[in-house]
């Protein structure tokens, strides 16, 4: 089943209109702080028909299981963070010869050995000035992905509900980008 993912900021039950009206069956809420109190939680939970879940960016907050965390080395090492994004944004400018997209083959070989799972946020790209560079990075990543069998999860990665996208939307910028490789955003259950 496909997860989108999104950081909201008390305005979770906007997000939720959005993704019924996309027909997303389920929703990962990921916080940096201000998690939402057990009352909260459980009105939205029966607000919707949605699978909700909740996570943490960056460190692990109380009442979550999942944490995401940027794409740095440290973090691609650390055995507690199974989810990793913004590998695209790390180098600021390309080299002449080579794209710096975040990852290389050590990074690579490190994504398939200790189990993690490479993100693509796609509000990255939506919202870059930009475009064709952070695309040009991802292509570059999604390569060493067929090449090195490192798992990838595409999410809007959502700050705002007019952001969010649907999984067929998400997953035609990766036929675009040529990687047909299946994607499989199931892996938000399987990490509990």
């Amino acid at each position: 089943m496909f997860t989108d993912l999104c950081v909201p900021n008390g305005n979770e039950k906007e997000f939720l209109e959005i993704a019924e009206r996309l027909e997303t069956k389920s929703l990962l809420f990921i916080y940096e702080k201000n998690f939402p109190l057990q009352k909260e939680i459980e009105e939205l939970k029966q607000s919707t028909k949605i699978n909700i879940q909740f996570g943490s960016k960056d460190k692990k907050i109380k009442g979550t299981s999942i944490i995401f965390a940027n794409g740095e080395r440290k973090n691609v090492e650390n055995k507690n963070i199974k989810f990793l994004y913004g590998f695209e944004g790390l180098e600021r400018k390309d080299s002449f010869h080579y794209k710096r997209s975040g990852v290389n083959q050590v990074i690579a070989k490190l994504l398939k050995e200790k189990e993690k799972i490479f993100v693509i946020d796609f509000e990255r790209i939506l919202e870059s000035k930009n475009i064709s560079s952070q695309l040009g990075r991802l292509k570059q990543n999604l390569s060493l992905a067929k090449k090195y069998g490192f798992e990838i999860m595409i999410c809007s990665f959502a700050t705002k509900p007019m952001n969010m996208r649907s999984e067929l939307q998400l997953k035609s910028i990766l036929k675009a980008l040529n990687f047909f490789k299946s994607t499989n955003n199931s892996t938000l259950e399987n990490s509990k």
